[in-house]
């Protein structure tokens, strides 16, 4: 007989934008297995990531705090084993606590909590054709758009590996389950559509022709924020041939189909197993992607693409809402963990629990969602940049610290975020009433120096570089909790280059 509490199901996917789902509006895209889950659950509308790059995102969601606080603001950054994670949280409260497939975990600690890894991170692809397979996953490069189309892609074989295990391991617990076993926290971390933008050929052809990146004219470029033109020109985007960027838009719309298919295969399994009917399952990812508009790539953006993520919630035992408009943030999952298990939530947190907005409820203690992003661009003015987020209502105000400069969108009248509001003088109140909500928790323009001062105090670069030159070594450690390597053809190539 299996446990009475109901088992949690977290899947995690990479960099993908809420706006590439079917549930979400985009007529174009097939992700049957997300709508459904989104139909018979409850779609947050204005969910977003904490920190829109991979390593800093996680951190702050697995513990439920904002980046300046996990001290984690960008992708070379360690989690502090001392701070409670999901993990920790469900195992106090009785479960058996597993991750499959990714969670960015960097240094020695590589479960942080969790009692089980059946794989662990991605290990990378070996060199192969030409191509600098190591560059193309870089979002910091300009490199996975100089390589774009149909071809093999090494997150794609990670991804079905990390399907296949998670699937096992349901199937082993479900046939194993007696009244004795406790529920499971199962969180499934998968690498798509994360670039690069090179995609399966039967799934890159179904969207060939489909779907075009946008274009912008030379004054609409000229006309952006100076931060974004500092980052096209770091990423060197007029390098790019016009042609890449359609390209690229279509591998990201088959990665995203891709995707979909091994959600469904775990969703599958649920029902197949019987433990659909006793599993919360909970979708999201750790960031966006921007896919040309506003003339950004990539993610590190408090652009909607970027900073949007899809956050879709499915409870077997509750009556739920089908949507909720108020902005919520990653952040949010751990409280909403400790109250589904039953346990306090640790003190600190800057979340709030979904569960009242679950239930279409109003919570009046939420005020502002915050999200932060730090660009530590080397030798480059720009360089050491606090920047923040606030959005509260409809109202989104971007900061840009290094040069104490604003961006001001009302996202009822201009979901598009095409007219910044922040220089006119009829929204001088409403920028007055959101500047405070951005410091209000300690956070300052400085914390990025302050950050990279205490760290290379420390050590801690040489420290990360060592590791990172341990973990490429050969041969792989079998350890699958350090590195998955693949069986296969562990290799991104391009067919045409083949």
């Amino acid at each position: 007989m299996p446990p009475s509490r109901p088992n949690i199901l977290f899947i995690c996917s990479d960099q993908h934008t809420a706006r590439i789902t079917g549930a979400y509006g985009d007529r174009v895209v097939r992700t049957p297995n997300l709508d459904a889950l989104a139909g018979a659950g409850c779609r947050f509308d204005s969910n977003y990531c904490n920190v829109p790059v991979c390593v800093a995102s996680r951190a702050s969601f697995m513990t439920g705090r904002h980046a300046h606080k996990t001290e984690v603001l960008e992708n070379a950054g360690i989690l502090d084993s001392r701070i409670p994670t999901l993990a920790h949280m469900a195992v106090r409260g009785g479960y058996h606590a597993v991750l499959c497939g990714k969670m960015h975990f960097l240094g020695g600690d590589q479960l942080h909590g969790f009692l089980e890894r059946p794989i662990g991170e991605f290990g990378g692809a070996a060199p192969s054709d030409g191509l600098p397979t190591g560059k193309l996953g870089n979002c910091s490069h300009h490199a996975p758009l100089q390589f774009t189309g149909a071809g093999g892609n090494a997150l794609e074989d990670y991804d079905a590996a990390v399907a296949e295990e998670s699937v096992n391991w349901l199937r082993a617990y479900a046939a194993a389950a007696g009244a004795d076993t406790p529920p499971f926290f199962m969180t499934v971390g998968f690498l798509l559509p994360h670039c690069p933008y090179i995609a399966s050929r039967p799934a890159y052809d179904r969207y060939d022709g489909k779907v075009r990146a946008p274009r912008l004219a030379p004054a609409q470029l000229e006309a952006l924020h100076p931060h974004h033109r500092a980052y096209r020109q770091w990423i060197k985007l007029e390098e790019i041939p016009e042609a890449n960027f359609d390209r690229a838009a279509v591998a990201y719309y088959a990665l995203t189909d891709t995707l979909d298919c091994h959600v469904g295969h775990l969703l599958d399994t649920l029902r197949a197993t019987g433990l659909w009917e006793n599993t919360i399952v909970v979708y999201f990812s750790d960031h966006g992607e921007m896919l040309g508009q506003h003339g950004r790539w990539h993610k590190d953006s408090f652009f909607e693409d970027s900073a949007r993520v899809p956050l879709i919630v499915r409870h077997p035992k509750m009556e739920l809402s089908t949507a909720v408009a108020r902005p919520t943030s990653l952040v949010d999952l751990m409280p909403t963990l400790c109250e589904w298990i039953g346990i306090a939530s640790p003190p600190g947190l800057d979340g709030h629990s979904l569960v009242p907005l679950l239930r279409g409820e109003t919570q009046p203690e939420r005020t502002a969602v915050k999200v932060e992003s730090y660009t530590f661009w080397e030798g480059e003015p720009w360089s050491l940049n606090s920047n923040r987020m606030v959005r509260r209502d409809q109202w989104k105000l971007n900061c840009y610290g290094f040069t104490n400069t604003y961006e001001l969108y009302d996202l009822a009248r201009d979901p598009g975020e095409m007219r910044d509001l922040a220089s006119c003088p009829e929204h001088r109140d409403i920028m007055n009433q959101l500047i405070p909500l951005l410091f209000e928790d300690g956070w300052s323009r400085h914390v990025a120096s302050a950050w990279l001062a205490k760290m290379d105090a420390m050590g801690a670069f040489e420290n990360y570089q060592q590791y990172t030159q341990l973990a490429r070594k050969d041969p792989l450690p079998k350890d699958p909790n350090y590195r998955w390597s693949g069986a296969g053809r562990a290799r991104t190539w391009l067919e045409e280059n083949a």
